[in-house]
C-alpha cells in the first residue's frame, strides 16, 4: 500500500465527518428558513426568533408546550421529506418546504388531544403537507399565483375532519358543528391598551399563540429581514382589529387576535411580497386587508357547519383573488424566496 493511499485512508473518515456535519448545518439552515417563511422571510435568524416566540408563548401560557414542540417537529419533518421527493433546490434553500409544516405542527396540537397517536398523525401529516406543497406549486404555476399556506390548510383540515371518525384522535378544542345564525351585538369599544393587545395577539395567532409579547417578538423577527414586511404585518393587524370592532365582531375574540391573523398575512403578501411597494399598491393592499376580514367571517360561517376552523384559508383566498386581478403582480415562481428584497 502506498503512502498516498495511507494518507487518503486517514483523511477519508475526517472528510466524511465534515461532509455529514456540513449536511446537518445545511438542513438546519433550510429548516430555520422555513420557520421564517411563515410570513415570507427567507432568513434563518427570523426563523430562530419565530421559534423563540413560540416557546415564549408556551412558557407564558399563550399556547401549550405541545404547540411549540409541534411547530418545530412539523418544520423538521416537512423539510426532510422534500429531499427524497427531489424538491427544487432553490425552494429548499429558501425554506419554502418548511413553513407549511411548521403551521401544521402548531395547529394539530391546538385542536387535538396531546396523545401518542396525535404525534404519529402529526408526523405523517407533516410529510403529507410537503407532497401537497409540490402538487399545489405545479398546478398553480400555470396561473402564476403562489400556493401560500393552502397545503397546510388542506392537510390540517384533512386531519381534523378525520378526527370525527377516529376516536383515538381525541378532539380537544374544535368548534362544535352548528348551523349558521346571526350573533348578537356584544361588548364595548376597547381602549388604546386593549387595541394594542389585540393587534399584537393577531400577529401571534398566525402561529396559534395567544400572547402579545410573542406577537412583538414575531414583529421583531420580521424587522430583522424586512422593515416593509414588518410594517405591513403590523398595519394588517391594526386594520383588521379596527374593522372587526367597527362591524360588531365579538370583542373577546378580537382581543385574542382571532379576527386579525389572516390580515397579518394578507397585507405584506399584497403590499410588498408579490407586488412592488408603491403608494398605489398600498391602497390596493389596504383593500385586500379589509376584504380578508369579511372573507374570514364568511368562511368561518361555512366551516362552523362542519366543526372545523377556517385557519388561514381567508388569507389564501383573498390573496389569490387580489393577485389574479392585477397583471403587474410578481411571478409566483419567485415566491417568497425574494421576500427580503423590499426591506430597505
Amino acid at each position: 500500500m502506498s503512502i498516498g493511499n495511507d494518507v487518503r485512508d486517514c483523511k477519508s473518515p475526517d472528510i466524511a465527518r465534515r461532509a455529514h456535519l456540513l449536511a446537518g448545518f445545511r438542513f438546519l439552515d433550510h429548516t430555520l428558513r422555513g420557520c421564517g417563511q411563515v410570513i415570507f422571510m427567507n432568513s434563518p435568524v427570523t426563523g430562530l426568533l419565530n421559534l423563540a416566540a413560540m416557546f415564549w408563548g408556551a412558557y407564558a401560557g399563550g399556547a401549550t408546550p405541545a404547540v411549540a414542540i409541534g411547530s418545530l417537529v412539523g418544520a423538521l419533518v416537512s423539510t426532510a421529506t422534500a429531499y427524497p421527493l427531489h424538491a427544487e433546490r432553490g425552494a429548499l434553500r429558501s425554506g419554502l418546504m418548511g413553513f407549511n409544516g411548521m403551521l401544521l405542527g402548531a395547529g394539530i396540537p391546538t385542536f387535538l388531544a396531546n396523545t401518542p397517536v396525535m404525534w404519529v398523525v402529526l408526523i405523517l401529516a407533516a410529510a403529507m403537507v410537503t407532497v401537497v406543497t409540490l402538487a399545489a406549486d405545479a398546478a398553480l404555476r400555470r396561473v402564476k399565483v403562489p400556493g401560500l399556506t393552502f397545503p397546510y390548510v388542506f392537510a390540517t383540515w384533512t386531519v381534523l375532519l378525520a378526527a370525527y371518525k377516529f376516536p383515538t384522535l381525541g378532539i380537544a378544542s374544535l368548534p362544535p358543528p352548528a348551523l349558521p345564525s346571526q350573533v348578537d351585538a356584544l361588548g364595548t369599544v376597547p381602549g388604546l391598551q386593549e387595541f394594542v393587545h389585540a393587534s399584537l395577539a393577531s400577529v401571534s395567532q398566525v402561529y396559534f399563540v395567544d400572547n402579545p409579547v410573542s406577537g412583538a417578538i414575531f414583529l421583531v423577527a420580521l424587522v430583522v429581514h424586512s422593515r416593509w414586511c414588518a410594517g405591513l404585518a403590523a398595519f394588517g393587524a391594526m386594520a383588521a382589529v379596527a374593522c372587526a370592532l367597527a362591524v360588531g365582531a365579538d370583542p373577546v375574540a378580537v382581543r385574542h387576535g382571532l379576527w386579525g391573523y389572516s390580515a397579518v398575512l394578507t397585507a405584506p403578501a399584497v403590499g410588498c411580497i408579490f407586488m412592488r411597494p408603491t403608494p398605489r399598491t398600498f391602497a390596493y393592499c389596504a383593500a385586500a386587508t379589509l376584504s380578508a376580514v369579511f372573507v374570514q367571517a364568511a368562511l368561518a360561517t361555512l366551516t362552523q357547519a362542519v366543526g372545523i376552523p377556517p385557519l388561514t384559508f381567508p388569507f389564501v383566498l383573498t390573496t389569490w383573488l387580489f393577485l389574479l386581478a392585477r397583471r403587474d403582480s410578481r411571478d409566483a415562481s419567485a415566491s417568497a424566496s425574494s421576500a427580503g428584497k423590499p426591506s430597505q
